[in-house]
């Protein structure tokens, strides 16, 4: 019943329903991703993945259906290897866009899938947007659904619900009828993984999630496409998605009431609530990145009399504890190192995160001044669970800061607080921020070339827009 509902929805859903301020914010995003893809394309992750679907393919690159990998504007190869490529770059950097009740990120999802299949049938803009929209839709009222508790089961959204998100995508742009998109969705459930640990272990396994629910969405729907069935009970069954990922002790029937509520409001669209990031951390250091820098503006290079940092925030940031991380991508998740390097540096960008891993940040040992001062004042950052901010979440994401100083400054004390960090649409980027944000994470790009996007809608062509955005740079 549930997917069946989500299914007619996704079949009907027509790109004339969408207000200008959702189609305004579905450029944006796609415009973010872009940038974000293009840099993010450079890192490890993305590397090492290319080079492995390459081995297993053998370099054979001459398949019937192509599409691009954003960044690798020399040659084009599968939709399978372009989605998978594209979702790990897109989360590469921590500086895709997500939802904050959904806990999820989205971008790094619809937009891989909706590229691969738009391009490869080379669909019109129109039609691009049209499952954009439903994609962001879909993730939102799942990951509404099932977190926090899934989340606080362990469970990465991205990588989970982002399976059904890529499903839902695919589904539209190839043009799915209403029986075979249930079949598209019950084959997602079924493949839909990705576990924190990964996270906060540092592990490439994070961005991973990413690639592989935009892979397993695409593989879905194409299996679909030719009578592959899947499970329509995949979501409330007994042994389906929310009895074993989301609630314990077969609480389902107890939560009944979301269901339904979720599903009359599934036109309601919700586009507007993504954010988008400005610092290549977790979110959940955002509002403590902000606040820091907002304190730092105070106190300016006098870093160095701080005797001690706490940090008030809520219970899912306190957890974000590592005091020693030792690669980039347990740095990603380190609160007391966000803090450390906003105060000395007063700058939270990509370019200086590979600046300071390069001085030594993540080594034992380093001799680089700048780096051990903040080697020296993340020790000092301390972590609390402040239970008022806690009551705040998951609605607002706040932090509490108080640095105290010296004797040499009269032990002065500073405070300040952020509730919700920069980038969520109570806090918004305006585009001029999202353009700078570009210009800043690709230097070399040519943003003439991404005019295409204002008018999106009337692109005739995806291979078109495709070949314009990679060939920027």
């Amino acid at each position: 019943m549930f997917l069946n509902n989500i299914s007619k929805f996704i079949s009907a859903y027509q790109y004339g329903q969408a207000s200008d301020e959702t189609l305004i914010v579905a450029k944006a995003a796609f415009l973010d991703f872009i940038g974000v893809t293009l840099r993010g394309f450079k890192e490890k992750p993305s590397q090492y993945a290319l080079m492995t679907m390459g081995e297993i393919f053998q370099g054979n690159l001459n398949f019937d259906l192509e599409a691009s990998i954003i960044g690798k504007s020399d040659n084009k190869t599968d939709v399978l290897t372009a989605g998978l490529i594209n979702g790990i770059s897109a989360h590469s950097l921590e500086l895709d866009d997500g939802h904050r009740t959904a806990q999820m990120h989205l971008g790094a999802i619809v937009f891989p899938t909706a590229i691969a299949i738009a391009e490869a049938y080379d669909l019109s803009g129109e039609e691009f947007l049209e499952a954009v929209i439903i994609g962001y839709e879909i993730g939102i009222m799942l990951g509404q659904i099932a977190n926090p508790q899934h989340r606080d089961r362990g469970f990465h959204s991205t990588g989970t619900i982002g399976t059904f998100v890529a499903g839902a995508v695919a589904s539209k742009l190839l043009k799915l009828d209403t029986d075979q998109i249930i079949n598209v969705l019950g084959l997602c459930g079924t493949q839909a993984a990705g576990l924190l640990e990964s996270d906060h272990s540092g592990s490439m396994g994070k961005v991973l999630h990413a690639g592989k629910a935009v892979y397993n969405g695409i593989l879905s729907a194409f299996l679909a496409k030719n009578d592959f069935i899947g499970s329509e009970s995949i979501i409330e069954g007994n042994e389906g998605f929310l009895n074993t990922m989301v609630y314990t002790n077969n609480s389902l029937t107890k939560n009944n009431h979301n269901l339904e509520k979720s599903l009359k409001e599934l036109k309601e669209i919700k586009f507007r609530d993504i954010y988008f990031k400005k610092y290549p951390f977790c979110r959940h250091l955002h509002s403590a990145i902000d606040t820091t820098l907002k304190l730092r503006s105070t106190i300016g290079d006098e870093y160095l009399h701080i005797e001690s940092i706490t940090v008030k925030t809520y219970k899912t940031a306190t957890e974000h504890n590592n005091y020693s991380p030792k690669n980039i991508e347990q740095l990603k998740q380190s609160l007391p190192y966000a803090v450390a390097i906003s105060l000395v540096c007063g700058e939270v960008t990509v370019d200086k995160i590979d600046e300071l891993i390069k001085y030594g940040l993540l080594d034992a040992h380093s001799e680089v001044t700048i780096v051990k001062h903040i080697k020296s004042l993340a020790s000092r950052v301390v972590l609390v669970l402040d239970e008022k901010l806690n009551n705040l979440y998951p609605d607002k994401r706040p932090s509490n800061i108080v640095i105290k100083l010296d004797k040499s400054f009269r032990n002065g004390i500073f405070q300040n607080i952020t509730l919700i960090p920069k980038g969520d649409y109570e806090n918004p980027f305006e585009l001029k921020e999202l353009l700078e944000k570009f210009r800043v994470l690709n230097p070399d790009f040519d943003v003439n070339n991404l005019v295409i996007i204002d008018n999106l809608e009337k692109e005739q062509s995806m291979i078109k827009v495709i070949e314009t955005l990679n060939g920027g740079l």
